[in-house]
């Protein structure tokens, strides 16, 4: 620790912060006024179409997700005459995610819900440049391909024709289940879409 602080000591330093947000809050507090048994209409009046729905054996579930993304990066600069040239940045980010998700039997009424909020881990990372640097450093794509996917959905119908036989795999509109924002691609649900586009 007194090594890392000497170093800092040394040499020029800074820091930055970067925000994203992917959608808009969920107005959690407002999740109690619904009650199981409603239909399916109480909940868009409520709460406005959702993210992702997927149609269930039984019925179909609405998602509704708010993803904002906190990175955070510590610069430092070399002393002397290199420190003009090179910099030195490192980078952490985390993710903050809200999420609803309603369950309606086959005639529109609500069998259960669910809110949640937490907050992940989206990596980290360290870069060496010359001059001046300016981006992120961490991979939050599983965050933010997620977040916008539902207002894309309509490109599918441009699709290969192997990735439109495979349309009830899709996560967004289809008919196996729904996932979080922040899965990675190889991981659940997801492994069914790398296939069919394969």
């Amino acid at each position: 620790m007194m090594a890392a602080l000497a170093v800092v000591a040394l040499c020029g330093s800074g820091c930055a912060s970067l925000e994203k947000r992917f959608g808009e809050p969920l107005p959690l507090e407002r999740f109690a006024e619904v009650e199981t048994g409603c239909h399916y209409s109480t909940v868009l009046q409520r709460f406005g179409p959702p993210m992702r729905m997927a149609a269930l054996p039984s019925g179909m579930a609405f998602q509704y997700e708010y993803v904002r993304i906190d990175e955070r990066q510590f610069g430092m600069t070399l002393p002397g005459a290199i420190g003009k040239w090179l910099k030195a940045v490192f980078a952490s980010a985390d993710a903050k995610v809200e999420t609803m998700l309603f369950i309606f039997d086959d005639e529109g009424v609500l069998l259960g819900a669910d809110p949640e909020t937490y907050t992940a881990d989206a990596g980290a990372g360290f870069s060496m440049t010359l001059i001046f640097s300016v981006g992120s450093l961490t991979d939050t794509g599983d965050y933010e391909a997620s977040a916008d996917s539902a207002m894309t959905w309509g490109l599918g119908l441009t699709d290969p024709l192997l990735v439109s036989l495979n349309r009830e795999q899709n996560l967004d509109t289809g008919a196996n289940g729904l996932q979080l924002s922040g899965t990675p691609d190889a991981v659940g649900q997801h492994t069914l879409e790398s296939g069919a586009r394969q």
